[in-house]
């Protein structure tokens, strides 16, 4: 999750976040520019508050005036048509650890079929194992009520993690209809177990699940496509690799592309980017490197691993909030741009591309939320979730 990383050059909120008005990406170098006229300009509407740690929110794709909200201790909350339900939707706290900062429920996601299976998938810290509790992946259904019955979990992936931190959390299906699950390196603090860097677990990678069919040793199958379905040792689920701590990622609508906000170490954030034809396989880097520069020695080989599309330090921010490609309508000026935050700063920017192939970063909004999570609804309009307890919608200023 993005929480701060203890560090002497960073505080929560530093005077220096205001000098990252705007920035070029040139070949990996971060190089500051004026903000210019055409750069969008956002606003947020408020929409609910009063939530228990939430960090995280979504829709179900049947019902488009609904919104999902997670809170990390192991609900989730409705909102529809703008009013918050009185009871929840789902309580699963019986089952989720949420004594760390990182730890609790943390995402869900629903079943493309939803509408007829019911089937809601969640990616939490279970409160089991030894010590600090399994980094989990379960699949649930909704019951007679409409709410979900936590009877019927079925784990997926059931981690068990040495340490409190580094937990990833987020499900997602993506276009394909596979789910997505992104774990943590699972380690303490520079990867000193390997984890990150290793194809041959689970710990550091995002992982491709068929769903769909049954498997009764795992409640899931490997798709044929993934790239190390015949390749042992490394384990088969794995679709990307390489991450420290992805604790947000999000597929465009649009081009499919792969977009990750993998939290930092010690002192650079990063944003990575993978088209289509580019995700499988993919080795991110950590912990060879973090951002574009080397982690544990001066000088590194970057061959075979695939660079971020922009990275900041600690100067302007202390752990990256991943979000998304903006699809939707209401703001025309933020079509295609790629809308992140930090959990610290709590500023937003926008990713944009240029036609040499760089990146643009302006930013966007200056707020003083710590920023947990994006969202987009049913019309692709986004949201922020904010760890203090409010949900709001991103709207022109």
């Amino acid at each position: 999750m993005p929480l701060p990383t203890t560090n002497p050059r960073s505080s929560a909120r530093r005077i220096l976040c205001g000098a990252l008005t705007a920035l070029v990406v040139i070949a990996g170098a971060v190089l500051p520019r004026s903000v210019s006229a055409q750069d969008p300009v956002i606003a947020l509407e408020p929409i609910a508050d009063g939530f228990i740690r939430p960090v995280y929110v979504t829709t179900d794709g049947v019902n488009p005036d609904r919104l999902y909200l997670v809170e990390q201790t192991g609900t989730v909350r409705v909102i529809e048509n703008g009013a918050l339900l009185p009871e929840p939707f789902m309580d699963v706290t019986r089952y989720v650890r949420s004594e760390g900062n990182e730890q609790g429920l943390l995402s869900i996601a629903f079943a493309p079929d939803f509408a007829t299976s019911g089937e809601v998938y969640a990616g939490f810290t279970a409160n089991r194992g030894k010590g600090t509790g399994n980094d989990t992946v379960a699949r649930f259904v909704v019951g007679a009520d409409g709410t979900v019955d936590p009877s019927t979990i079925t784990l997926l992936i059931s981690l068990e993690d040495e340490f409190a931190h580094h937990n990833g959390g987020q499900v997602l299906f993506g276009p394909d209809g596979m789910l997505y699950a992104a774990i943590g390196d699972g380690g303490s603090q520079g990867d000193m177990q390997g984890l990150g860097s290793s194809n041959e677990d689970l710990f550091g990678d995002i992982l491709r699940l068929d769903v769909s069919g049954t498997d009764p040793k795992r409640g899931y199958t490997i798709p044929a496509d993934n790239p190390f379905v015949d390749a042992p040792p490394a384990a088969p689920e794995v679709w990307v690799y390489g991450l420290r701590n992805p604790w947000r990622f999000s597929f465009d609508p649009e081009t499919e592309d792969l977009w990750i906000g993998d939290v930092g170490q010690g002192w650079i954030e990063e944003i990575d980017m993978l088209p289509p034809g580019e995700q499988a396989g993919a080795n991110m880097g950590w912990s060879t490197m973090e951002g574009n520069s080397c982690f544990r020695e001066d000088d590194c080989s970057s061959e075979g691993l695939v660079l971020p599309v922009f990275d900041y330090t600690h100067d302007h921010g202390c752990s990256v909030t991943g979000g998304y490609v903006y699809r939707g309508e209401a703001i025309p000026a933020l079509q295609g741009t790629y809308v992140f935050g930090d959990y610290c700063m709590g500023t937003i920017w926008g990713l944009t591309p240029n036609a040499d192939g760089t990146w643009t970063s302006s930013e966007l909004l200056d707020t003083t939320m710590n920023i947990s999570s994006f969202g987009v609804d049913e019309a692709g309009e986004l949201y922020v979730v904010d760890l203090k307890g409010g949900l709001y919608k991103v709207t022109g200023a």
